[in-house]
This record gives C-alpha cells, structure tokens and sequence, in this order.
C-alpha cells in the first residue's frame, strides 16, 4: 500500500498535477501542535514509569519485611535474588523515564522554533 502511494506522488509530480515541495509540506503550526501533542505523550509515558519504580520500591522492601524472618524460613539468597530483580526493573525504569523526558524536551523545543520562540 505504502509503495502505491509513492507510486501515484511519483506520478502527479512528474506530470506536474502535484509540486514536490507541497506534497510533503506540512503547515507549521499543524508540526508545532503535533510536537506539543508528542511531547505530552512522552511525559506522560515518564509518568507510568514512576509507577513501576514505586511499586517495585515498595515490593523490594515488603518482601524483606514479609518473607525473611530468619536463615531457616526464607534463605538470604531468595531475598537478594528478589532485591536484585526489583533493582534491575527500577533501574531500567528509571533510564527509560530520563530518555522519555529528553524525547519530550525536544518535542517541546521543535515547538516552539516553528512558533518562532
């Protein structure tokens, strides 16, 4: 489908019914309003991410608190492998969030160059 539609631009601009540049030109307070609109997506995304860091924050610690109450009922090393599979989804997390937001910034700042800020 994709290849018909460039076939079909390819053929209104060789036959002149369609000018190259307005083919792709989109209207720069339509790209800016896109932008905006990319950019509230993005940190809206980061904020589901500080869910996932909490929860497994708090689920870290409740199950220390919870399930280690001595060597002989739940084993020291259950509790690190716990820790170190919350730690890893908390960091992972985290970089996805930062990314997030700098795709957000970005967003924000093309805005405002094609309002002329």
């Amino acid at each position: 489908m994709k290849t018909l539609a460039i076939v079909v631009l390819s053929l209104g601009v060789l036959l002149g019914v369609v000018s190259p540049i307005s083919a792709f030109a989109v209207e720069p307070a339509q790209a800016a309003a896109d932008h905006l609109a990319m950019a509230a997506s993005y940190e809206q995304q980061a904020t589901s991410q500080d869910a996932l860091i909490a929860e497994h924050t708090t689920m870290k610690k409740e199950y220390k608190d919870r399930f280690f109450v001595n060597e002989k009922v739940t084993p020291i090393s259950k509790v690190r492998k716990m820790e170190r599979h919350c730690d890893a989804i908390i960091k992972d997390a985290q970089k996805v969030k930062n990314d997030l937001l700098d795709f957000a910034k970005w967003h924000r700042m093309r805005a405002a160059e094609l309002q002329g800020r």
